[in-house]
């Protein structure tokens, strides 16, 4: 089911299907990739793997999760619903289980306040404490999936590359072009330790700005074609063969028990 929240800046429409946006219409203009050819999505909500993971273990078994875990093949039940706001809950069930064993409850929640959109992921266990990713990933309207990415502040990122080698910080970076060129050569953009919010400026007099504690940004397009870019606030790594196998002992994982924990990020819309 498609549920539809809006204020005078920004409707926003979110599918159960998945939990993840559909729609950002901003003063009367679709901000939103709206999929097709070469990536379907308009966005994908991350949990509890990123990326094309492969096998990992927990709990003494292996596993073989889909792209980027669960959620994006999960029903979300309607939790809480207002004019600008929404929640929406997934429970672990057996199917989760298949490729995630552990017994949780997942909540997102949409928040509208003027041109801004604020994400919250909820994690909470049933049982004990469970390692786990979690991230967003929308696609933003970009002319030819171009882009000048600015950092608010002079940042020293590390960079992970998508083969596992070792992470290089790169000192004193304020802005790059993220184009098709640019994504042939790294395919996704990690960085990690970005402090600031990021601001992407679009061809068509857009920008997007992303804010968040996360500790990686990735930054992604088709490298062939698509007119969107996306900036991904990341509580956790794309895997790879490099890292550890074993689920909880990878790379920024993050761990939550009965009480829960939340991972946030705002978007904000406006004219350049």
């Amino acid at each position: 089911m498609i549920y539809v929240i809006k204020n005078k800046y920004i409707t926003l429409s979110v599918n159960s299907d998945g939990g993840s946006m559909t729609s950002i219409n901003y003063l009367g203009e679709e901000r939103l990739w709206q999929g097709g050819e070469p990536w379907n999505s308009q966005d994908v909500v991350i949990f509890p793997v990123i990326g094309h993971a492969g096998e990992y273990t927990a709990e003494g078994n292996t596993y073989t999760p889909k792209s980027h875990g669960v959620a994006r093949y999960s029903e979300f039940a309607l939790a809480d619903m207002g004019v600008d706001r929404l929640t929406l809950e997934l429970n672990s069930n057996a199917v989760t289980r298949q490729t995630y064993p552990y017994d949780f409850d997942f909540i997102i929640s949409y928040a509208l306040k003027k041109n801004t959109i604020k994400i919250t992921y909820t994690v909470r266990a049933k049982n004990g404490k469970i390692p786990f990713y979690v991230g967003g990933h929308p696609g933003l309207k970009a002319k030819d999936g171009s882009a000048l990415i600015e950092f608010e502040s002079d940042e020293n990122p590390v960079h992970y590359p998508l083969d596992g080698s070792k992470g290089v910080t790169i000192n004193g970076m304020k802005r790059f072009i993220a184009d098709k060129q640019f994504f042939k050569q790294c395919k996704t953009f990690q960085l990690a330790g970005v402090e600031s919010a990021v601001t992407a400026h679009v061809a068509d007099g857009y920008k997007y700005t992303v804010k968040s504690d996360c500790p990686v940004y990735a930054f992604w397009s088709n490298e062939d074609a698509g007119d969107y870019i996306c900036i991904e606030p990341w509580w956790g790594i794309s895997d790879n063969p490099e890292y550890p196998r074993e689920l909880k002992d990878k790379p920024f994982i993050n761990f939550a028990d009965e009480n829960g924990k939340s991972f946030s990020y705002s978007l904000t819309i406006d004219k350049d």
